[in-house]
C-alpha cells in the first residue's frame, strides 16, 4: 500500500495541479453532473434515513487516498470538537491554516443532504501548499496512511507555533482578550490533540537485569505488521503490540561498564607505573558512573585511558500505551518485501470488532524493571469485578469483557467510527472509505470518491481493513 498505483511519484504533484485549476474556495459544492453519481444505490430502498452526505471529486487525478482519509476524519467528532476549539481561541485563522482548512472540509463534509453530491477538497491542499509542506510534492509514494501523517503533523506544528509566546503589542490577541467582555480569562491553549497519546517503553538485560530509564513517546497513530497468515484478529495483534519481544544485541550500559572496571582492574595488576594513576582516575570514574549514572553518555564519561567496552547482550523490550488518546488511529502495515527487491501485498484479513477495550494494553500504577515481568500489570483487586461497568460495555461481547485481569473504565473503551479499505495489489488499487452515520449510529456509508451509499455495520466488519479509526466516549 505504499505506492497506490504504477502513477505514485506522479500521485501527490497532481494533487497540487488539481487545485491550481480550481478557485480556491473549492467548498462550494457544484452539482453533480456525471451520470455515474446518479445512479441510485442498490440499498436507497433500505435506508434508514433520506439523507446523504457529501462525496469527494476525484476527476482522474488519483487522489482517491486523499478522499478517503477525508471521509474518515469526518466521522471524528472529537477531532471536529478540538479543530473548532482551537479556532476559536485564535483571532487571526492565517496562523492555522491546516486546522482552519481542515475544520471547514470535515463540517462540510457532515452536512446532510437528499440526494447524492460532491464537491473538490482543494481546500485543504492549498492550506497544505502554503504551510509548507513540502513533503506532499517531494514524496515519491503517497498512500492513505502517509496523508493521515502528513495532515496530523502540519497541526503539531500549528500547535506549537500557536504556544510560543504573543508579544504585549500583537493587536490579533489585544483584540481575542477583549472580544468578550464577560469571561476575564480565556483558554489560549485550549485542548489536547485528540489523535495524540503517548506509549511507555522499556528495555532490560536478560544477563544482568537492568532496566534503562522507561522512555515515553508521543504517537498519533500505531502502525502494526501483519503476519502471513488467512486470518488475525486485532486482539492478538494488539497483545503482539504491547507484549514482551526479545532482542539478540543489546548494548546493556551496565554490563558494559562492569565489563570495563573489570578489565581497568586487570590492567591495574599489570600496568607500569606510568599509566598507573590514569587507569586509576578511570576506575574512579566509571565506579562513580555504576553507582550514580550507568546511562551517562560515553562522551561525558571522559576516561583517560581506558575504553568503554560495548557488551552486545540479549534483552527483553515492551512498549504499552501510557497515555490513551481520544482517537486511536491503527494502520495495518499490509507490505511483503521480497529478496528479488518486489513487493507484494499482505492480504491478511483481520477480525476487528465494533468496540476494543485498551485497557490490558495501558500502564498503570506500577512499572516493572524486571526483564521477564510485564511492564504494567493491573491491580491485583480490581474496585469492581462488574463487566457492565457503563452502558457501552453491555453492548460488547463477552470475549472482550473477561480480558485476564485487565482494569477496564469507560476511559479505555472505544468505538468503530471509520474504517479505509485498500482496493486491488501493491501496484494498482484504490482507497475506499466506511465511516458510521452521525444521525444514525448503527448505519454506515461506503464512499468511493463521488459515490455514497448505505451499508449495515455487518458489512463494514468484513472488509480487509488498511486503516482503523476508533475513538473514546462515542457510544
Amino acid at each position: 500500500m505504499d505506492i497506490e498505483n504504477n502513477l505514485a511519484p506522479f500521485v501527490v504533484t497532481a494533487i497540487a495541479v488539481f487545485a491550481l485549476a480550481t478557485p480556491f474556495l473549492a467548498v462550494s459544492t457544484p452539482k453533480n453532473k456525471h451520470s455515474k453519481n446518479k445512479k441510485k444505490s442498490a440499498s436507497d430502498d433500505k435506508k434508514t434515513n433520506n439523507s446523504y452526505v457529501y462525496g469527494l471529486f476525484n476527476q482522474g487525478n488519483n487522489i482517491c487516498f486523499l478522499n478517503a482519509v477525508l471521509q474518515s476524519l469526518a466521522s471524528l467528532k472529537n477531532l471536529r470538537t478540538y479543530l473548532r476549539k482551537k479556532l476559536e481561541s485564535i483571532a487571526n485563522h492565517d496562523e492555522r491554516l491546516v486546522t482552519y482548512a481542515l475544520y471547514t472540509t470535515l463540517e462540510k463534509l457532515n452536512e446532510p443532504l437528499t440526494s447524492q453530491d460532491s464537491f473538490n477538497p482543494t481546500t485543504i491542499v492549498w492550506a497544505l501548499q502554503a504551510a509548507n509542506v513540502k513533503r506532499l510534492i517531494n514524496r515519491q509514494q503517497q498512500d492513505a496512511h502517509e496523508l493521515f501523517q502528513l495532515l496530523s503533523e502540519s497541526l503539531s506544528v500549528e500547535d506549537e507555533i500557536s504556544r510560543r509566546p504573543k508579544s504585549l503589542f500583537d493587536v490579533d490577541t489585544i483584540k481575542l482578550l477583549t472580544k468578550n467582555t464577560t469571561n476575564t480569562t480565556i483558554n489560549l491553549t485550549s485542548g489536547r490533540n485528540p489523535l495524540i497519546g503517548l506509549t511507555a517503553c522499556r528495555i532490560s538485560c536478560m544477563k544482568c537485569g537492568y532496566c534503562g530509564p522507561i522512555r515515553h513517546s508521543s504517537f498519533d497513530n500505531i502502525s502494526i505488521p501483519l503476519p502471513k497468515q488467512n486470518v488475525v484478529t486485532l486482539e492478538t495483534l494488539l497483545k503482539t503490540y504491547s507484549g514482551i519481544e526479545f532482542i539478540d544485541e543489546y548494548n546493556c550500559p551496565h554490563c558494559s561498564l562492569s565489563e570495563t572496571l573489570a578489565v581497568i582492574e586487570k590492567q591495574l595488576t599489570i600496568s607500569d607505573k606510568k599509566h598507573l594513576n590514569k587507569l586509576e582516575a578511570d576506575k574512579k570514574i566509571v565506579k562513580e558512573a555504576l553507582a550514580t549514572d550507568v546511562d551517562l553518555d560515553d562522551s561525558k564519561l571522559e576516561l583517560k585511558i581506558a575504553k568503554l567496552i560495548r557488551m552486545n547482550l540479549p534483552a527483553t523490550k515492551q512498549t504499552m500505551f501510557a497515555k490513551l488518546p481520544e482517537v486511536m488511529a491503527i494502520h495495518f502495515s499490509r507490505s511483503i518485501y521480497l529478496q528479488n527487491g518486489m513487493t507484494l501485498k499482505n492480504s491478511c484479513r483481520v477480525l476487528f470488532p465494533e468496540f476494543i477495550d485498551l485497557a490490558q494494553y495501558t500502564t498503570t500504577g506500577y512499572l516493572a524493571t524486571m526483564p521477564s515481568e510485564p511492564l504494567s500489570s493491573p491491580p491485583a483487586s480490581p474496585t469492581t469485578t462488574s463487566p457492565a461497568l457503563s452502558p457501552i460495555l453491555a453492548e460488547i461481547s463477552d470475549a472482550r469483557r473477561h480480558v485476564g485481569k485487565a482494569y477496564s473504565t469507560d476511559a479505555s473503551i472505544y468505538r468503530l467510527k471509520s474504517v479505509i479499505v485498500h482496493l486491488g495489489d501493491h501496484r494498482l488499487g484504490h482507497f475506499v472509505t466506511y465511516r458510521r452515520q452521525e444521525d444514525a449510529p448503527n448505519a454506515w456509508w461506503r464512499i468511493s470518491d463521488e459515490n455514497v451509499e448505505e451499508v449495515s455495520l455487518s458489512k463494514v466488519l468484513e472488509q480487509e481493513a488498511y486503516m482503523l479509526f476508533y475513538e473514546k466516549g462515542q457510544s
